[in-house]
């Protein structure tokens, strides 16, 4: 396929280049209101959402596969800018061991609370540090039907772009709310939510457990677990059933483990 491009980039000292790197640090990415989705199955799904994308940076020298010639003419219909970079220099970018010559500068929205309305089930990432964590959730409660997904004093933001490869793109086809718990908390009172702390303290056990519809599953982070203003209001705790003295699992699994008795 002959692509045609806007701009060709082939030093590592170029200032759009260094821009792009910078935008590995948070401050950066919330400053300039941007961030990268890397990845064939990232871009496929952040082309076919709402998200404005801003450029698609390839190396063909990457691909993998003849797909990405079908993906690349989905931007250039949108008529979305195109710059080539070499192979050396999508390296110094790319956040892959083996990257695949695709990745895009989007705008991100923002995530506070807002009138939108919504329904059912929500996922609550309360202070999850661990990007991988955060993705592999999201992915999972895709999954499983839960397309509401809060993060209450967010640690890790949902537009890393370690977030959106753990994801592999659904985050962009997601609900997406990140707020403060308080803010959370008064949203969820207002819609009268049912909230469901995982305790590994907790009496009850999560298994048999029956939510109501409008149920939101609070998940901390593995170090310090749930903040202490999500136990300050009505709630039901649950704990996972282990055994072995296995007394804490990664966020993530606990996350899928806990939707998946409680949806089925």
């Amino acid at each position: 396929m002959n692509i045609s491009a806007n701009k060709s980039i082939s030093s590592l000292v170029n200032p759009e280049l260094k821009f792009l790197i910078s935008l590995s640090k948070n401050k950066i990415r919330k400053s300039e209101n941007k961030s990268l989705a890397e990845g064939y199955r990232e871009n496929k799904s952040l082309i076919s959402s709402d998200y404005e994308i801003d450029t698609l940076y390839i190396c063909e020298e990457l691909f993998i596969g003849e797909n990405n010639y079908s993906l690349i003419s989905l931007f250039n219909k949108k008529n979305i800018r195109i710059v080539t970079l070499t192979k050396k220099v999508f390296e110094a970018v790319s956040y892959r061991d083996r990257p695949d010559g695709i990745l895009s500068l989007f705008i991100q929205k923002n995530l506070a609370i807002n009138d939108a309305p919504f329904e059912g089930p929500i996922l609550i990432a309360d202070q999850i540090e661990k990007p991988g964590n955060l993705g592999t959730m999201i992915r999972t409660a895709k999954s499983l039907g839960v397309m509401n997904i809060f993060c209450s004093d967010e640690i890790t933001d949902f537009y890393n772009p370690n977030v959106i490869r753990a994801s592999i793109g659904h985050i962009f086809s997601m609900n997406l709310i990140s707020d403060t718990t308080t803010n959370i908390i008064n949203l969820l009172k207002a819609k009268e939510y049912q909230i469901i702390l995982m305790d590994p303290d907790s009496d009850n056990q999560l298994k048999g457990f029956r939510p109501e519809y409008n149920f939101a599953l609070v998940i901390g982070s593995e170090q310090y677990g749930i903040s202490e203003k999500w136990s300050e209001i009505n709630n039901i705790k649950l704990k996972i059933e282990s055994i072995n003295e296995v007394d804490s699992i990664n966020a993530s699994t606990a996350a899928a483990i806990s939707l998946w008795e409680l949806l089925r």
